[in-house]
């Protein structure tokens, strides 16, 4: 498998992003869909407002980390399992090393707060389904998306990013992991 990976990036008042992007109840509709939802400390439900986590910041740095795959690779990807199993390995692998630069970020800027592209800490699996606390209380971070910002449109207007899937079980040429920092 052969990729390439750049990151684009933006500052913008937090106050504007969360005028432009949040729109909890649109954007929570599309979680009641998903097939994962409510399997992950990460994801909603929440026992909490998602509308908070993102108040009292004065910028976001949003990131758009995308994994632009090769023709080889994507003519190799035969079938829509091949397809799937390889962009999740590519975004794992790239997941691997970007995870601990948001955390470094956030360790460097006091105050801050990173969203993640999606939760990972448990291979095993995430305790939620049990009924149980989270095991990493201290590292779980959320999604744009999962507190409801509409990262198809940021990524598009502020980026110049305009996210990929595949409808027909073919490799997209590229997928994009965005995250942001938001700022004190």
């Amino acid at each position: 498998m052969k990729y390439s990976v750049k990151t684009k990036e933006v500052t913008i008042a937090a106050d504007e992003f969360i005028r432009r992007y949040r729109d909890v109840e649109r954007i929570g509709a599309y979680c009641l869909q998903c097939p994962g939802y409510g399997t992950s400390w990460g994801c909603p439900p929440f026992d909490f407002d998602p509308c908070t986590v993102s108040d009292g910041y004065k910028t976001v740095k949003l990131m758009g980390t995308t994994i632009e795959f090769d023709e080889e690779t994507r003519a190799a990807c035969t079938s829509a399992e091949q397809s799937t199993a390889t962009g999740r390995e590519a975004m794992n692998e790239v997941w691997k090393t970007l995870l601990p630069q948001l955390y470094e970020m956030e360790r460097e800027l006091p105050g801050s707060r990173c969203f993640t592209f999606r939760c990972v800490l448990c291979p095993e699996g995430c305790t939620r389904v049990e009924g149980k606390p989270c095991r990493y209380p201290d590292k779980l971070r959320h999604s744009l998306e999962s507190v409801g910002f509409d990262i198809v449109a940021m990524t598009r207007d502020l980026l110049g990013i305009d996210l990929e899937w595949s409808t027909d079980g073919s490799l997209p040429k590229h997928i994009t992991l965005v995250t942001a920092l938001f700022e004190p």
